[in-house]
């Protein structure tokens, strides 16, 4: 074997060896561009001219590039491929590696979408079986069991869509968090995050707002097992990061907001006669003799108020429009407020409406039997 064979093979060897193990490539996991990983080509050594001169010139090159073709390699094997989902309006990126469990299960106000990780998921449901005494015990009893061995991660995500009308997750109402909760954004929208405090078996939760719809939202729960609790967090938080929502979130522009209103009041009045005090124009102010107040049964008697307007476009797709009804104190009332949300989609048709908080005391209602 001449030497320029003997140099192309000794450096390739090098090379190989550099290489990092199969085990350490698939623990690595980072975020690629939708046309897939970016591959650094390498090229084999050409061949050298015969000659001291050249060997030595080639020597030298072929100890300065080491270093830099050792890092190529390392940065192309390290890269771990992604799989994608996009269903029931959510979007994400995870290792390509773990499993999947497609579920499904409806239980009426949670469906369980999917199960993904290295350990597994099964949700399943059971028809009760009634005993001698249980006359009015019946049906199915649905739930989820998680496998977690050690080394192994499982994410569940579900979908809730209320009871209970929890409303938008709004990051300025800091009464909405639960102990151990905080607000953080996901996909751009709020979220609610929180974190199990068993060090060895942590848990994460993502709380997350759906697109347009007031009393829905996205969970993602995660248990994991150690060893390896921090190279499985990070391909959590990974996952987390590249949340987007299908179909997008629609812009609403503030210049909207007039003509949005004077959509929603008019389609509310359609419906609900006690909007009408309501001026069309956000920021007005309308002077009204009411019967009844929104969401509520008839008053007594006639009640004299001031109504206005306000909207605002929230980040979840929603407009937010409040209504606030006052009026000045009397011989057989006190002075008071009452204010009305009511949330509108992006062409202004009315959703829910949030009555209160309330006044202490409402004049003339309830209507008192006699």
């Amino acid at each position: 074997m001449n030497p320029e064979d003997r140099l192309s093979e000794a450096l390739h060897a090098t090379l190989d060896t550099a290489q990092p193990s199969p085990d350490l490539a698939d623990l690595i996991v980072e975020r690629v561009s939708p046309a897939g990983p970016r591959s650094v080509p390498f090229h084999r050594m050409p061949r050298l001219r015969p000659g001291f001169v050249a060997l030595v010139a080639v020597l030298l090159i072929a100890v300065a590039m080491v270093p830099v073709a050792i890092n190529l390699r390392s940065q192309t094997d390290s890269v771990g491929s992604l799989a994608h989902f996009d269903r029931d309006g959510l979007a994400f990126d995870y290792p390509a590696s773990w499993r999947t469990s497609v579920s499904g299960l409806d239980e009426h106000y949670i469906s369980i979408l999917d199960f993904l990780g290295t350990g597994s998921g099964l949700a399943t449901c059971n028809t009760i079986t009634p005993g001698p005494s249980d006359n009015f015990i019946s049906g199915t009893e649905c739930g989820d069991t998680l496998t977690v061995d050690p080394g192994q991660v499982v994410v569940e995500l579900l979908r809730s869509d209320g009871p209970p009308r929890p409303g938008p997750i709004d990051p300025n109402d800091p009464s909405a968090l639960s102990i151990g909760q905080k607000y953080v954004t996901v996909g751009g929208l709020p979220a609610i995050f929180a974190e199990g405090t068993d060090s060895t078996t942590p848990t994460l939760d993502w709380t997350l707002s759906v697109p347009e719809q007031l009393i829905s939202r996205y969970l993602i729960h995660v248990e994991m097992k150690g060893p390896g609790l921090d190279q499985m967090r990070a391909q959590v938080e990974a996952l987390v990061a590249s949340v987007s929502y299908d179909p997008p979130v629609p812009v609403l522009k503030p210049a909207d907001g007039p003509r949005i209103a004077a959509i929603g009041l008019t389609k509310a009045t359609a419906n609900d006669s006690s909007f009408a005090c309501f001026p069309k124009v956000p920021g007005a102010t309308a002077t009204a003799t009411i019967t009844q107040f929104p969401m509520y049964s008839t008053l007594s008697k006639p009640l004299p108020v001031t109504c206005t307007t306000e909207i605002q476009p929230f980040s979840i797709g929603l407009w937010k429009m409040t209504l606030t009804e006052s009026w000045t104190a009397a011989s057989d009332r006190s002075a008071g407020s009452l204010t009305t949300t009511l949330w509108l989609d992006h062409t202004g048709s009315p959703g829910e409406e949030d009555g209160g908080p309330g006044p202490s005391e409402m004049p003339y209602w309830p209507v008192q039997s006699s």
